[in-house]
C-alpha cells in the first residue's frame, strides 16, 4: 500500500508539474493572477516534476536502495510547502482566486506530512 501511494503522489506531482511547466498561463488565468511571474511557475513545475515525480517514481521502483533519496525528497517537499505557506501568509500571491492557491497549499501539506509519516514509520521498506 505504501508503494502504491508513492506512485499516486508521483503521478499527482507530474500533473501539477506539467501544468506549471507547460501551461503556466492557464494556471494564472485559473487563479486570476497577474501573468508576470510565469518564469517562476515554470521553474517550480520543473522542480516538482524532477524531484517529486521522477524522484518518487525511482523510489517506488527500488525502495530498498533509496532511503537517502527519499529523505531528500521529503525535505525538499517540506521546504517547498513552507515557502508556499510563507508566501500565502504574507499575501505575496497576485491571485484573486485564492481557493486554487489554498488547495495547492493543502495538497502540499498533506504530501509533506505523508512523506514524513512514511519516513518515520516505514523505514523497513527502504532496508533489505
Amino acid at each position: 500500500m505504501i508503494k502504491i501511494s508513492l506512485l499516486l503522489i508521483s503521478i499527482f506531482s507530474l500533473l501539477y508539474g506539467l501544468v506549471f511547466s507547460f501551461a503556466p498561463y492557464f494556471f494564472a488565468e485559473l487563479t486570476q493572477a497577474e501573468p508576470t511571474n510565469i518564469a517562476w511557475l515554470r521553474n517550480i513545475g520543473a522542480s516538482i516534476c524532477g524531484v517529486l515525480f521522477f524522484g518518487l517514481l525511482y523510489v517506488y521502483r527500488l525502495p530498498s536502495k533509496n532511503y537517502d533519496l527519499f529523505m531528500i525528497i521529503t525535505i525538499t517537499s517540506i521546504l517547498q510547502t513552507l515557502g508556499l505557506i510563507f508566501s500565502r501568509f504574507y499575501n505575496e500571491f497576485s491571485a484573486q482566486n485564492t481557493l486554487i492557491i489554498d488547495f495547492t497549499i493543502y495538497s502540499a501539506i498533506f504530501v509533506s506530512l505523508y512523506l514524513v509519516y512514511i519516513l518515520l514509520n516505514y523505514k523497513s521498506i527502504f532496508v533489505k
